[in-house]
């Protein structure tokens, strides 16, 4: 079934970028915890799966990734992107406006148009994570500094 995958805008990207993946494939069950439901039946730890959240400052979009067993803090996210009013999430018709996924198969590679990404530090700790891969029900499993140097992003500690 490894042959057998979506080949998405974040596939695409990644292989521009020449980044070595593995894909996985889960069932996707509807929104919920689909980070949590997709570490449960792929048999790894949550803290290899890194979900991919939207938020905006001053209206516009940024992206922090943090692993399935931890949530973003908004203070440091707040401090991370430089806002001087504090971050929020996105709705789902703007996080999905913004990249040009559905929620639910929101990855940071490959979005409509650029968005800054901040990559939690715990990615760093890991030889290799998993991420969305721009489809509900599909993964990529790469390195984090891959990931991080691909996408430009920016590793900061956000997770609490």
């Amino acid at each position: 079934m490894k042959d057998k995958y979506p080949i998405t805008r974040a596939v695409h990207f990644l292989r521009e970028h020449q980044v070595p993946f593995e894909p996985a494939l889960y069932s996707f069950r509807g929104l919920g915890d689909v980070a949590k439901d997709s570490a449960r039946e792929l048999g790894v730890p949550e803290e290899l799966i890194f979900k991919t959240i939207v938020f905006q400052s001053a209206g516009k979009p940024v992206i922090a990734v943090v692993d399935a067993a931890h949530r973003v803090s908004l203070s440091k996210l707040t401090d991370a992107v430089g806002a001087h009013r504090r971050v929020e999430e996105c709705s789902v018709p703007d996080a999905e406006r913004f990249t040009g996924y559905l929620v639910g198969g929101i990855s940071p590679l490959g979005t409509k148009r650029p968005i800054p990404v901040f990559l939690d530090a715990r990615a760093m700790t890991h030889e290799r994570i998993y991420i969305n891969g721009g489809s509900r029900g599909f993964l990529v499993r790469l390195s984090p500094a891959d990931l991080a140097a691909a996408l430009g992003a920016k590793v900061v500690e956000l997770a609490v």
